[in-house]
This record gives C-alpha cells, structure tokens and sequence, in this order.
C-alpha cells in the first residue's frame, strides 16, 4: 500500500513512526483522539491499518534499547516520554466507502482548545489532502495528530506526550531521515489558532 503525501509530510509522518517502531490509553488522556469509529469501515477495505500502543507498552519497548549507542539512546529516550501511539486507516478499491462526516470527526475533534494545525495541503490533481496538527500546551508540544486523505483512503495518525522538537531534529542523519531535512519549529507559536 501506498500512502500519497508531500515529502516534507512524508519525512515528519516517517520521523514519528519509526522513533515509536523503534522499539494511555486512559480515557479523557489530553490529546488522544476518539478515532475507534473508523473500524466500521474495516470490513469494506482492502487495506486497513490499526495501531494502538500505550504508554506501558512504549516503556516496556524501551527497555530493550540501549543507553551506549547514541541512535537508541535518542529513541529510547523519546519513546519514555511518549503516552501512546495511535494510528487508523482505510484503503478502498472504488470511491465513495466513506463519507465527509467521517472526515469531519476527526476534525471536530482537532478544533478543540488546545490543537492548532499548523499543515494544511490540498491537491487538486491527486484530489490528496494533508493536515498535520500539534497540541501545545504553554510553550511545549503535547501531542501530534496527521490527517491524510483522498477519495479512496482515510489515515489517521495521533502521537500523545510531550514531544521536543530539539530530540526530533536530532534524529537526523539517523534511521533513513536525511541529514539536510529541515524540521522547522519557528512558526508553531505564530500560527497558533490554526491556519
């Protein structure tokens, strides 16, 4: 399966991942998205994505990384700071299989106090659609969600805990993302209320 997106999304999306694969689901937990509703649409799809790590298990995944070598220590690091990884999607054959109103869930969800969306690509000709939204909390990011979708497939990504930018931009150079990828945090603040 192939999930379309700009590079720079792509980079940021593929940052996230693989600091979790490297390796609460406490209801009302701040920045977790109501996203279970998504799995009605499982049965219909081709492809169906459904990922659900807790805090417990990003500790417990941890553990198995070591302190000494200096990409692991950086994973470890942001994975024990982490509360829980959240992931659902949707690949269709045909258009149609699910509806704007499910879109719309997922963003009613996001304008709540506290999100800001800081991405916003449409596609014409591909008819892709990218949002990528952060939950700041006073000065420090608690929380990101990604949006990603077209007339035949729906993603839906949302990573829970503090996440330091300054970790995050650490990681380049290491675990496939390049060393001139350029994570630029300066707007966030200016844009806050969303875009």
């Amino acid at each position: 399966m192939i999930v379309k997106m700009p590079v720079t999304v792509k980079l940021f999306f593929f940052t996230i991942l693989v600091t979790c694969c490297a390796i609460t689901q406490a209801s009302g937990q701040s920045g977790k998205l109501q996203i279970d509703y998504l799995d009605r649409l499982f049965p219909n799809a081709v492809q169906s994505v459904d990922v659900s790590v807790d805090g417990s298990l990003l500790l417990i995944a941890a553990k198995f990384l070591r302190s000494d070598n200096p990409d692991e220590a950086l994973a470890k690091e942001l994975l024990t700071a982490l509360k829980g990884v959240y992931v659902k999607g949707v690949e269709f054959e045909k258009e149609g299989e699910f509806s704007e109103a499910d879109i719309d869930m997922v963003r009613t969800q996001l304008r709540a106090p506290g999100w800001d969306r800081i991405v916003g690509v449409r596609s014409k000709r591909d008819r892709e659609n990218v949002e990528v939204y952060l939950m700041i909390e006073g000065s420090v990011i608690t929380g990101v969600s990604v949006l990603v979708f077209d007339p035949k497939q729906l993603y839906v990504v949302n990573v829970v805990g503090p996440i330091d930018p300054e970790k995050i931009c650490q990681l380049r150079g290491h675990f496939g993302i390049p060393k001139n990828m350029d994570f630029d945090w300066s707007k966030v603040e200016r844009r806050r209320g969303g875009i």
